[in-house]
């Protein structure tokens, strides 16, 4: 079962669903400002007062679903696709932090130490530490890591 590749969210569709009133009860001075942040995991829609209102619950519940991969992915943006996984461990094998840590990632069996970013459990792969995943860091250079996704026939993995 293949998925849709993941939709890149615009801080102009938030801001569509927003109250546009500036009040900067969010903390931040615009609403399109609110609208980054929220793209950027750095606010919550409960901290705009006025998406709790009654008049603007249509926006507040389309905000939800607009923004729901967002809320599953890690903080590397990381979303497994468990139901599509198959547990073939490409994604393990071809990760350059995994295998630094296992002989065992490296040859292809799977993580067996600790440490690794992502293993095989039970049939699916999981996210273990998702601090050593190249994503996550701060100094990397040009464009990001996407081994594990690109390693994936099933789509089963993707960064959001």
């Amino acid at each position: 079962m293949a998925t849709a590749e993941a939709k890149v969210i615009s801080p102009a569709e938030v801001f569509r669903h927003l109250p546009k009133k500036n009040c900067g009860k969010c903390g931040t001075p615009t609403c399109m400002g609110f609208a980054v942040r929220l793209l950027m995991g750095k606010a919550k829609l409960s901290d705009c007062p006025p998406l709790k209102e009654a008049r603007h619950i249509q926006d507040s519940m389309a905000l939800k679903s607009l923004l729901e991969p967002l809320l599953k992915a890690k903080k590397t943006r990381l979303v497994i696709h468990g139901e599509q996984c198959t547990g073939c461990g490409n994604c393990i094998i071809v990760c350059p932090p995994n295998a630094l840590v296992s002989i065992d990632a490296s040859g292809g069996k799977g993580p067996k130490a600790e440490g690794v970013v992502t293993k095989i459990e039970d049939g699916c792969v999981i996210a273990v530490d998702l601090s050593k995943c190249r994503r996550s860091s701060e100094e990397m250079e040009g464009e990001p890591c996407r081994l594990c996704v690109e390693a994936c026939p099933f789509k089963a993995i993707e960064f959001i």
